[in-house]
């Protein structure tokens, strides 16, 4: 651990690299996990998110 801490203070563009990969490969799990929740919402018969509401009409005053 002491090697790799000296490296990294000696030369700080070292983890630039590492960085950028764990920053892509963080937002492509973000949007595979948006994008299957919204495939699941959409298809899934029992979901309740995009049921269409039944319009209950008011009983006419006699």
């Amino acid at each position: 651990i002491n090697f790799a801490r000296n490296e990294m203070s000696r030369d700080p563009v070292v983890w630039w690299p590492f960085a950028a990969a764990f920053s892509f490969m963080v937002t492509l799990v973000l949007a595979a996990n948006l994008f299957a929740d919204g495939v699941r919402d959409a298809f899934d018969p029992r979901s309740r998110a995009f049921r269409p509401r039944v319009i209950r009409s008011k009983p006419s005053a006699a």
